[in-house]
């Protein structure tokens, strides 16, 4: 029997609608009513969606979610999902959920996931859809061929759905069908396929991002570049450092917030090698290239503290004395993290430059007397003429990892041992302003406080990468 809307039975849903009262339309999905009237509701409030969207409130959508799990026929179920993802998107997550709750039952006759895995070949997209989102969350290896052959689904919800769930899951079966999406003639899609591929992260995920990277779309090569700072390796630490000579200024600040990205989240294996490969490909390309823009905007406008610091130690190390450069060293002499300021202030050390000696006097003469910037800065210009420039900024943050305060004493104790032995200055003799300044600092603060400060004061602990 024909089950679609017939006019004489679903014209009164109509004047309904005409008179705003989608509530009542809603009551009738999940009911007793013949399925034409609960399939002319539904489809009543997929059509007229964009009126009541401002103000649908928690109990309309609960009567639409209650549908989904509770209504026995697909059409109407779909397009009661249909209804909630034109009201909010991120629902889908919600019903996922419930779906997957064991103190409910599912929507058919079907245990979860056997539903969801049903669903998959619906000839409803927003049905395909909840199956994708829900079978990311199953946690089987059986789910991975699903998931790929629905990167290749008509929807293009479901292939984007598809692609960041394999993403989250990171198996690299799925390596070959996510890159084939990278060709889509649809941009959200290929920036999805770009998405899990990073988020993977292994080599062969990488390096079939490597054409992408190369492509005529620019947003999707900022976002390529925004994704591989979190990897931290060296196929990755390339493509960046190829990314700062990218035609488009977005991709090129990409490109760099990511370079100190990963200088901050490599391995403690490869950190050092990292950030030794990072201050070499940059002071190459620092000759042909003007990359110290990007680098200083990354600087003056991050408010993560690990950016900052490691940002502050890169510009030292590419060795350029512009002024916006200086100037920006100078400015983070007061920063409130004390090992920022430090290492701005070691930075501007290495530096070196007699030309900068001018702004620094400007920069003393608008700081208060015995402040821990102007102390700070005092200590940079006794240091300029000072052939042990690198010396310092190595003995400012040494190249030893810290995860815990007490990892910072006991190898802090076996480097000085170390110093000691081989007959290096210590730190009171090479840093006596910068100990000064956290002598000052620590009479206000509790004995805990002291110890850390002193610490801090010293300049010592931050490990290779700097951490928070």
């Amino acid at each position: 029997m024909d089950e679609t809307p017939q006019g004489s039975q679903t014209d009164f849903l109509y004047t309904l609608a005409t008179n705003g009262q989608f509530a009542r339309i809603a009551n009738y999905l999940a009911s007793n009513e013949p399925v034409a009237v609960r399939r002319g509701a539904a489809g009543i409030l997929t059509e007229f969606a964009g009126e009541f969207e401002d103000r649908a409130t928690d109990e309309f959508k609960a009567q639409l979610i209650n549908a989904v799990l509770e209504e026995t026929d697909e059409t109407v179920r779909a397009r009661a999902v249909e209804t909630l993802l034109y009201l909010d998107d991120s629902i889908i997550d919600n019903l996922v959920t419930r779906i997957a709750a064991d103190d409910e039952p599912t929507p058919t006759d079907s245990p979860h996931p056997l539903v969801l895995v049903e669903w998959l070949g619906s000839q409803h997209a927003e049905l395909r859809l909840l199956a994708v989102a829900g079978l990311g969350d199953v946690g089987s290896d059986h789910m991975i061929p699903k998931l790929t052959a629905a990167c290749s689904d008509q929807d293009r919800r479901v292939r984007e759905r598809a692609l960041a769930e394999l993403g989250r899951i990171g198996d690299h079966r799925a390596i070959d069908a996510i890159a084939d999406r990278l060709d889509s003639d649809i941009g959200a899609i290929r920036r999805e396929a770009a998405s899990a591929l990073a988020a993977i992260g292994t080599k062969d995920a990488i390096n079939r991002l490597k054409p992408a990277a190369k492509t005529d779309d620019e947003r999707l090569r900022r976002l390529i570049m925004d994704e591989l700072g979190a990897i931290g390796t060296l196929e990755t630490l390339d493509m960046l450092i190829d990314g700062l000579e990218d035609d488009d200024p977005e991709v090129r600040a990409a490109a760099a917030s990511s370079i100190v990205e990963s200088v901050s989240s490599a391995s403690f294996e490869e950190s050092h090698v990292i950030r030794e490969n990072a201050v070499d490909s940059l002071e190459r390309l620092a000759e042909d290239e003007d990359i110290i823009p990007e680098f200083v905007s990354v600087f003056t406008e991050s408010h993560r503290t690990t950016i900052r610091r490691n940002t502050a130690w890169l510009l030292g190390r590419i060795g350029d004395s512009r002024d916006s450069v200086v100037d920006a060293l100078l400015d983070a002499l007061s920063d409130d993290d004390t090992a920022t300021a430090l290492i701005a202030g070691s930075s501007l050390a290495l530096l070196g430059d007699r030309d900068i000696e001018d702004q620094i006097e400007a920069y003393l003469d608008d700081q208060p007397e015995e402040s821990p910037a102007r102390t700070r800065a005092e200590f940079v210009k006794s240091q300029i003429a000072d052939s042990e420039a690198d010396v310092i900024l190595k003995r400012t943050v040494e190249y030893i990892f810290v995860a815990e305060p007490e990892d910072y004493t006991r190898q802090k104790a076996e480097s000085d041992e170390e110093t000691e032995s081989e007959g290096e200055p210590t730190d009171e003799e090479l840093e006596p302003a910068m100990e000064t300044d956290a002598e000052e600092e620590s009479e206000t603060e509790t004995d805990a406080e002291d110890e850390s400060d002193d610490e801090i004061g010293s300049g010592i602990g931050y490990g290779d990468r700097f951490h928070d």
